[in-house]
């Protein structure tokens, strides 16, 4: 006969068992599952009938890490699948062809992130959070375990810790899926701080700003943010930038740069017109990059650049030092630096570009390299999936110019700025 499981229940039993006795708690909740507990602890199993009348245990973890409520669902879990006539205990004997965890993330990475455009930053990530437990059977691995990484991780980043999290859980819910672990244990684990959305993105001067301040990195950081502007793209598509993806001669088009379908976040393929600045900017870095190196921007000839964090803070300090500059000429006090982030540069292009230079919507969302897949017009998705080359040229080229003439007012003609409109209003 069956008892309600509680944790006094189930205290009282272990405390019986560290006296050398023998005790067997059943479940008067859910059939087949029992807790044992012995002089070497209390652990949780479920007992029942293969589809060919043969009665297997199959366990389910020790307790405390394996709660009450978490015990019963993985007990009905395993008796589905024997249902299914599944026996858990060989699928988990032939799933398991590691015994650590950094085993198992080897697996993963092969099986999963290798196909994904981002497994390769994933892995790092993984790699970083889980550094302390990569010797560790992921079969023993507990909800404590993670949550303690996670509490250390946002004391410093709670973004950061957010990221993390959101990693392990998949990590481990695949892992759970193939066979690997029984338990996920950080899916449960809720996120250490609630994100807020950011609804600030730089305005036109202040993308004059940094464009100006740009010019004070150098290479390759300089072009760098000039050509996030040029192009209004995603900062892994620039600066990954290979030589063999551009072309400042073709037919027709004009100067373009391809980003293949391998690194375009949406899976597609898209040819980004090159305005006159951004040829500029691509010419001399091709002039500083390592010899022969297939990048255009890096520092080992073989690796994209790194070290953005850095790049940023002085980014920022140049443009800090300039506004202080500015308003000591002009006997005021300076404007603070709003926060803000590289990718912003895209909204601010989409946002400019609609409301200053009336361009349609469609084609700034098509100079971000956006699909619109999930509308259900199909007119829609067929426009969504239209290169668009020319208006899209006629776009960039606008904003450019138009970035260009706020950052140096002085050849703002007027016949410039009328020339600019149009030509906005034609993408």
């Amino acid at each position: 006969m069956g008892v309600t499981l509680t944790k006094s229940s189930i205290d009282k039993a272990v405390a019986r068992a560290a006296d050398g006795a023998r005790v067997e708690l059943v479940d008067d909740q859910e059939p087949g599952l029992r807790m044992r507990a012995g002089d070497r602890g209390a652990k949780w199993s479920v007992l029942a009938r293969m589809p060919n009348g043969d009665r297997i245990r199959v366990p389910l973890g020790a307790w405390p890490n394996v709660g009450i409520k978490e015990a019963r669902k993985l007990a009905r879990d395993e008796k589905q699948k024997m249902e299914r006539g599944i026996n858990p205990n060989i699928e988990r004997q032939n799933a398991r062809n590691h015994s650590t965890l950094g085993e198992l993330l080897d697996i993963y990475e092969q099986a999963k992130l290798k196909g994904l455009r981002t497994g390769r930053e994933t892995r790092k990530s993984l790699d970083r959070a889980l550094k302390p437990l990569l010797d560790r059977d992921p079969l023993l691995l507990t909800k404590r375990d993670i949550s303690r990484i996670i509490d250390k991780k946002a004391q410093t980043a709670p973004v950061g810790a957010n990221r993390w999290l959101a990693y392990m859980r998949a990590f481990f819910g695949w892992a759970v899926g193939r066979g690997h672990m029984v338990v996920n244990p950080a899916v449960d684990l809720s996120k250490p701080t609630n994100e807020i959305a950011r609804d600030h993105c730089p305005t036109l001067e202040e993308v004059a700003e940094i464009w100006q301040a740009a010019e004070g990195l150098g290479y390759p950081f300089g072009p760098i943010v000039k050509l996030l502007i040029c192009t209004a793209s995603r900062r892994e598509e620039v600066a990954a930038i290979r030589v063999a993806e551009l072309d400042f001669e073709e037919k027709g088009a004009g100067p373009t740069w391809t980003v293949p379908a391998a690194r375009s976040k949406n899976g597609r393929s898209i040819r980004v017109p090159l305005a006159p600045q951004a040829v500029t900017l691509l010419t001399e870095a091709l002039k500083k990059r390592p010899k022969d190196a297939p990048l255009v921007f890096t520092g080992t000839g073989a690796t994209p650049v790194s070290g953005w964090s850095k790049a940023k803070s002085r980014l920022d300090a140049l443009i800090v030092a300039n506004r202080a500059q500015k308003a000591a000429e002009a006997g005021e006090e300076p404007m603070p630096l709003r926060p803000w982030r590289l990718h912003d540069l895209r909204r601010s292009f989409a946002t400019v570009a609609c409301d200053v230079l009336h361009v349609d919507p469609a084609i700034a969302d098509r100079c971000l390299n956006h699909v619109g897949a999930a509308t259900t017009s199909t007119v829609a998705r067929v426009y969504g999936r239209s290169e668009m080359f020319d208006q899209r040229k006629s776009a960039l080229l606008a904003w450019v110019r138009l970035v260009e003439m706020t950052a140096k007012p002085e050849v703002a003609t007027a016949s410039a700025v009328i020339e600019l409109s149009q030509l906005g209003r034609r993408a």
